[in-house]
């Protein structure tokens, strides 16, 4: 399935609203089943200028390419995971069989490698690496 960038503001507002949060010590992840494969990373100004931003936007990128969510099966196993019954946590009116992520930056990954946010946010999923197929 392609996957998309979220854009509207009342798309975010769902995924905030409505999804399920996980809170980590770098991150916090926003999920929500959705009809379609859709993502997104978030850095305020609280974790700090341009240029740190930048770098944790990269960071979270990088975390979903290499991590649960990049892998095949990946994001099936996930919303399969979080959302088992996918008809009642659809958003109304669509069909199930997409995710939508927010992966929101925190002030600590400034301090953290590439490896770091990567295991955080598959732990942060807990999705065994036995469920995955190889990419």
């Amino acid at each position: 399935m392609k996957q998309r960038s979220l854009a509207k503001k009342s798309e975010f507002k769902t995924v905030y609203e409505r999804g399920v949060k996980r809170i980590g010590r770098l991150l916090v992840v926003y999920l929500l089943d959705g009809s379609d494969e859709a993502r997104a990373v978030v850095a305020s100004r609280k974790v700090g200028g341009a240029v740190q931003r930048n770098r944790a936007k990269r960071l979270l990128r990088e975390a979903v390419r290499n991590g649960v969510l990049g892998r095949a099966g990946g994001p099936e196993a996930v919303r399969t995971r979080f959302f088992p019954d996918s008809a009642a946590n659809t958003i109304a009116g669509e069909q199930p069989g997409g995710l939508w992520v927010v992966l929101v930056a925190r002030g600590a990954i400034l301090t953290a490698g590439a490896e770091d946010v990567r295991r955080e946010l598959d732990h942060l999923l807990e999705i065994p690496e036995t469920n995955l197929r190889p990419a």
